[in-house]
């Protein structure tokens, strides 16, 4: 046999016995705790779904925060008899007016003690093995994000998709709310560096919480793995009002961060 030819098999057996020298000792490390903040506004016919798709995930939360933003239909009631049922798992707030998405994410976050946060709409639901698939790319991450699929009320969930193709996040950022908060999760430490989700916005809320973030320094990871349904259900949603959108938009593209990096792209 030829020396060249005998080296490389010599070279791929040897390869072949430490991958399974390597397998064999492999450990399992544990992951890392998580909370889910849950905020809910007239989903009282779904807001469960997203509850039991986040419980039946392992590992399982450490707690899930449902917050009733206000709501006018049997929401409130709904979250509470979660709550009854599920006592030291999930915690209801039942707040007394509507204040929003973002404030019922910051009420929700400044329940949650460990160390990462997901913020699930109430109209969403998780995949299971997403809370896996999210914790175990945060070794050098502060935001994972994830692949979601479109679901239509009575409909099958249409291809993964996501706004961020992994590449520089800020230049992504440029392009709109890449990143959803219902296929990512958050350090804790980052959720509160910004102060949270800021309530001025009722549209682009998310696309201003990761803006915010990534100019504090946030470390951003994206993995090629479906974690989401977003689902789409009857109910208003504030998202189609493109006034407001288009205004929200602007405040968002005006940040610091973005505007140098709009400055750099332009040819």
């Amino acid at each position: 046999m030829h020396k060249q030819t005998l080296a490389r098999s010599r070279f791929v057996q040897h390869s072949a016995a430490m991958q399974t020298v390597a397998e064999l000792f492999a450990v399992d490390l544990p992951l890392p705790r998580y909370d889910v903040v849950i905020p809910c506004y007239n989903r009282a016919h779904v807001v469960a779904d997203a509850v039991a798709s986040v419980l039946s995930q392992d590992p399982a939360p450490t707690r899930v925060v449902v917050v009733d933003d206000g709501s006018n239909d049997e929401s409130p009631t709904v979250i509470r008899v979660l709550a009854a049922k599920y006592p030291e798992q999930v915690t209801g707030v039942i707040l007394p007016r509507n204040g929003g998405a973002s404030n019922a994410r910051n009420v929700g976050a400044s329940i949650c003690e460990a160390p990462w946060i997901a913020f699930l709409d109430s109209d969403d639901i998780w995949v299971p093995g997403a809370a896996r698939s999210l914790l175990k790319a945060g070794t050098d991450a502060d935001v994972v994000c994830g692949f979601f699929a479109r679901m239509e009320e009575g409909s099958a969930a249409g291809e993964p998709e996501c706004g961020w193709c992994g590449g520089d996040i800020r230049i992504a950022l440029c392009h709109g709310g890449v990143i959803g908060p219902s296929w990512a999760i958050v350090r804790r430490e980052r959720v509160f560096a910004v102060a949270g989700f800021d309530p001025s916005f009722h549209n682009c809320n998310d696309w201003d919480f990761y803006t915010r973030a990534a100019a504090a320094g946030a470390r951003f990871r994206r993995i090629d793995t479906l974690v989401a349904y977003y689902r789409t259900v009857a109910g208003s949603r504030l998202v189609n009002d493109f006034t407001i959108g288009a205004e929200n938009a602007r405040r968002v593209l005006s940040h610091p961060y973005l505007v140098g990096a709009r400055a750099l792209t332009v040819t």
